[in-house]
């Protein structure tokens, strides 16, 4: 096997993009959006490589997958079917399947490749396959929202930028989510690139705001460009209770507080309120608080 030393692995944008040394291949293969490649580091371990982009890091996950679906299901009192567009990795669906509610955790991904490779490397990915309320779809997640008329307790987009591809297919990506949301059900996502990007930010808090309620969460994602992202929750139904929530609505959640139990590393619904702060500046951005004079 090849060991990488003092190599840039990444493609960098804006100069905020990470590069590992002390890399050591364990895989790769051909995908459909190009070349996937796995490598192990000695302190962060596997390490998820697309097309020279690192993706995700092995001890980092938590940071980014714990929030994205568990904050989510805070909001949802009980959680049966769950919607992931994107997440070839299985780590959101290795999430959601911690749930005793769940019944069913649809994962629809065009890349069958990072299925597989996903699969022979991971054992979180493998428990996944072998969970028969587990499913995955190889088509066009977006094709397969607008027709298949299912609702979901959960819809997680992990990893598209919903404004971009809108103006791309020249639809509204964020009616077509909305439409797959059970009554009671949110969508967790976070909003494409860093939050320094001001102008994006703050156009896709617009547009949420128009139609969904919404709260928001800032995360810390080291392998991903800028660091910094924000995750929205957004959803139409009635059990949905912005960002006043200091008590998770989910009855697992409820359960995990009173047993004391650590279902995650870094996830803990008893600081809900910690999960849910905003600093100052992102405030500003989004139009919660005025500029010092």
């Amino acid at each position: 096997m090849n060991r990488i030393r003092k190599k840039k692995l990444v493609h960098f944008y804006d100069g905020l993009g990470i590069a590992l040394d002390g890399l050591e291949c364990i895989g790769h293969t051909a995908g459909h959006y190009g070349k996937i490649a796995l490598f192990r580091h000695e302190q962060l371990g596997k390490v998820f490589v697309l097309n020279g982009e690192i993706q995700h890091v092995e001890a980092w996950a938590p940071l980014y997958h714990e929030p994205l679906v568990h904050l989510a299901a805070a909001f949802v009192p009980v959680v049966r079917n769950v919607l992931i567009l994107g997440g070839g990795t299985l780590y959101a669906a290795a999430e959601a399947l911690k749930y005793k509610s769940v019944e069913r955790v649809v994962v629809i991904d065009q890349d069958e490749a990072i299925i597989r490779f996903t699969t022979k490397f991971y054992s979180h990915a493998e428990r996944c396959q072998s969970d028969t309320r587990f499913k995955v779809l190889h088509e066009d997640a977006y094709n397969y929202l607008g027709t298949s008329g299912e609702r979901f307790d959960i819809v997680i987009n992990d990893g598209a930028d919903l404004l971009k591809m809108s103006q791309q297919r020249g639809c509204n990506l964020l009616d077509t989510i909305t439409k797959a949301i059970s009554p009671s059900g949110v969508c967790s996502d976070v909003v494409y690139r860093h939050v320094f990007e001001k102008s994006q930010v703050a156009n896709t808090i617009r547009r949420l705001a128009k139609k969904c309620k919404l709260c928001m969460s800032l995360l810390c994602i080291p392998e991903y460009h800028g660091s910094l992202h924000l995750l929205t929750i957004w959803g139409r139904g009635t059990s949905f209770v912005n960002q006043n929530l200091r008590r998770p609505l989910n009855l697992e959640q409820q359960m995990w507080i009173r047993q004391r139990h650590a279902r995650c590393v870094l996830y803990n619904p008893r600081f809900l309120a910690f999960h849910l702060y905003l600093p100052v500046y992102l405030k500003r951005i989004i139009g919660l608080t005025k500029k010092a004079a």
